[in-house]
């Protein structure tokens, strides 16, 4: 049922995956849309950026988070709700060391159709934050996801407190390297995700010709991959085409089954369709 959900959503928006014509979609599996970014752009301009780079859906948080919901109510056939845990950008080094961060947080749950939590940044050093114990229970007991920025000791905390929650690892992590990585996903086989946001350059030679070692990594662990942009500045959005660009370069040299489960087939699969 989910893949046919999947389906209808795509043609909804009006894509043909069989046409010659049409760049593979790409489902945008990180970004934001915050306070800056509504002042600068406005939901249908966000939408002209979508159409013409041909992407099909997205996941937004920001802070506020009334901006993502704002962004959801202009297209609900395409966004992914997540619920940031920062009132404001200061809230970022430290909501984690905040008891404050929790007022609230069941009842904005309960007010809007938030498919996780996240991103959140949080790092080694507060691995065992009673705030992050709670937000985690919380994603558990409502089956939500959750999206870290973070360390790799972060990952494997959550899959301690809920072995059965997702979780979507920010940017390939920290560090990411080919082999740290098969290392993490050997660990956590199921319900860990990664998005490849910001990380484009990582996979390309200066020629931009696709790297071996992480061409392999890519086809090993397709599944497990998910393709996402990150605006995380209102720059960012201004040059929205370019960045798609960097995206499709490697995508083009990996095998097309392998370039559409990453490019948005996994999304699709794993994101609630928006009714």
């Amino acid at each position: 049922m989910k893949k046919l959900q999947s389906v209808l959503l795509i043609l909804s928006i009006g894509l043909s995956l069989n046409s010659a014509a049409e760049p593979m979609p790409i489902f945008d599996s990180h970004s934001h849309y915050s306070l800056a970014d509504s002042q600068t752009l406005s939901p249908e301009q966000i939408q002209q950026r979508y159409d013409r780079n041909h992407i099909i859906g997205a996941l937004i948080s920001s802070t506020p988070t009334a901006k993502t919901e704002l962004l959801y109510q202009a297209m609900p056939n395409r966004i992914i709700p997540f619920l940031s845990l920062y009132q404001t950008k200061a809230n970022k080094p430290n909501w984690m060391l905040d008891l404050s961060t929790l007022n609230g947080l069941n009842a904005t749950l309960d007010h809007f159709p938030y498919q996780g939590i996240g991103e959140f940044h949080i790092f080694k050093q507060d691995v065992y934050s009673p705030v992050l114990a709670k937000v985690i229970k919380t994603a558990q007991q409502r089956n939500l996801m959750i999206m870290i920025h973070g360390d790799a000791e972060i990952v494997d905390h959550i899959f301690k407190l809920a072995p059965n929650t997702t979780v979507i690892w920010a940017h390939l992590g920290t560090h990411p390297t080919p082999n740290s990585l098969a290392k993490i996903f050997k660990r956590h086989p199921t319900h860990l995700y990664m998005d490849t946001s910001v990380r484009d350059n990582l996979f390309v030679t200066a020629s931009g010709q696709i790297k071996p070692e992480w061409k392999a990594f890519l086809i090993q662990h397709q599944d497990k991959l998910l393709a996402a942009i990150d605006t995380f500045s209102t720059q960012r959005w201004l040059r929205f085409d370019d960045a798609v660009s960097k995206i499709r370069l490697w995508l083009e040299q990996l095998p097309k089954p392998v370039a559409e489960k990453i490019a948005y087939q996994n999304a699709l699969d794993l994101f609630q369709p928006p009714q």
